[in-house]
């Protein structure tokens, strides 16, 4: 009996046991069949938040927007003004104005007439400039991220001028390209990316005044074969090509035969857009179609940004601002926007050769008659700042599809 009571006891032991690894083995399996529940409940019933997230994803479009003024023109008057009295040159406030928009804008374009060949060269204005190096970082302190260097302007110090100032950029995070100090320089393409869209950046000048470089690479000339393998690489490494075209005749309002080459060449090998600089007056901005039925925006010239020519004519400018879209595998350019400008300077038109201060680039939505009634240049040699001259040159040269809500008052 006692025996029996043993084999009994043990046997309930075993049977207990073995219903506790049986439940806990149940409890593992209904977690494991739960958490298969759950997972797959994520993915195909998730909350109205989540549908929206993965609904977002699949159709985003992902954006980035660019801006571009014109030539910042250093005359020995303006870099007189930016003087300060420890010695160095500081241009910012020249640029205030456009603080807002090189704030919200992720790609931010000047082209850089005059060589930062700096003090120890001797700074100099017209006709061969010097500028000093104190203006790579002011640009990029108020937010320019995108420069061009080839000018006609380029070799006005040699190439020492241009080792100065490639030094002066190299200690920005600001995109140059245009002149260069070895061939391996002159054969990379500037590339960069910005929202997960890769840029390449491209610079060309119809000459630099007669003077020629000390080595072939020292400066990017237009030439149609140049150009057409250089597209041609940066297409293979970037989603967008972005083209900075020194062209063009000065103090002209309409493109030349040379520049309707060029930009039919540029369409033709697919780049996307052409920024034009140098002719000191704005010309028009179109859309032309390439070879293979793509369509390239062409801003044939947004005049100058600073500088201190003597006419309105050359103290009009614009900004250009627009958006790359892509939208899957396609990119285009939206909301393309012409903003007019103005340079700002005041002085003494008894001597304005020498007696000019207070340089400062406006949009033209924020200046007003009676700030222009202070423009130096107001009745000098017949020239009119007004609100209304402005107004009346900007519609002669832009078409109105591009002025966007500008309408000529404040």
């Amino acid at each position: 009996m006692a025996q029996n009571r043993k084999r009994k006891k043990r046997w309930m032991k075993k049977r207990t046991r073995n219903r506790l690894i049986l439940a806990g083995g149940l409890i593992v399996f209904v977690l494991l069949i739960y958490g298969l529940i759950s997972l797959i409940a994520s993915v195909f019933f998730s909350s109205d938040e989540n549908v929206d997230n993965k609904t977002t994803t699949a159709n985003e479009q992902t954006v980035v927007s660019f801006m571009g003024v014109g030539d910042n023109l250093i005359h020995d008057t303006v870099y007189k003004d930016a003087l300060q009295e420890d010695g160095t040159y500081d241009f910012t406030d020249m640029y205030a104005n456009f603080s807002e928009d090189l704030k919200n804008t992720d790609i931010k374009f000047i082209n850089q007439e005059t060589v930062l060949g700096g003090v120890e060269l001797g700074l100099s204005g017209y006709p061969t400039f010097n500028s000093p190096t104190e203006i790579a970082k002011n640009l990029e302190s108020v937010g320019f991220n995108l420069v061009n260097l080839a000018s006609n302007h380029c070799l006005d110090r040699m190439e020492q001028g241009i080792a100065n100032e490639l030094a002066a950029f190299d200690e920005t995070n600001i995109v140059h390209d245009g002149v260069y100090n070895t061939q391996e320089e002159f054969d990379t393409i500037p590339t960069f990316t910005k929202n997960g869209i890769t840029f390449s950046f491209l610079a060309y000048t119809y000459g630099t005044n007669g003077i020629q470089p000390t080595y072939t690479y020292n400066v990017s000339y237009f030439d149609d074969a140049q150009i057409q393998s250089d597209v041609q690489r940066a297409k293979e490494i970037s989603d967008v090509v972005i083209v900075s075209a020194h062209w063009g005749d000065e103090n002209t309002f309409e493109p030349n035969d040379f520049q309707k080459h060029y930009a039919q060449l540029f369409a033709d090998c697919g780049v996307d857009v052409v920024i034009g600089t140098h002719p000191h007056t704005i010309q028009p901005v179109e859309w032309i179609e390439g070879s293979k039925g793509n369509k390239m925006l062409c801003v044939y010239s947004l005049g100058n940004f600073i500088g201190g020519m003597l006419t309105t004519d050359n103290a009009i400018g614009g900004e250009i601002k627009f958006d790359f879209v892509k939208e899957g595998e396609k990119i285009s350019i939206e909301n393309v926007e012409w903003i007019p400008t103005i340079i700002h300077f005041e002085g003494n038109q008894a001597n304005i050769m020498e007696e000019r201060s207070n340089y400062q680039a406006y949009k033209v939505s924020q200046y007003t008659d009676k700030l222009a009634k202070k423009h130096v240049l107001n009745n000098y040699e017949g020239n009119v700042v007004s609100l209304e001259y402005i107004d009346s040159k900007t519609r002669e040269v832009i078409s109105a599809e591009f002025l966007g809500e500008y309408d000529g008052t404040n």
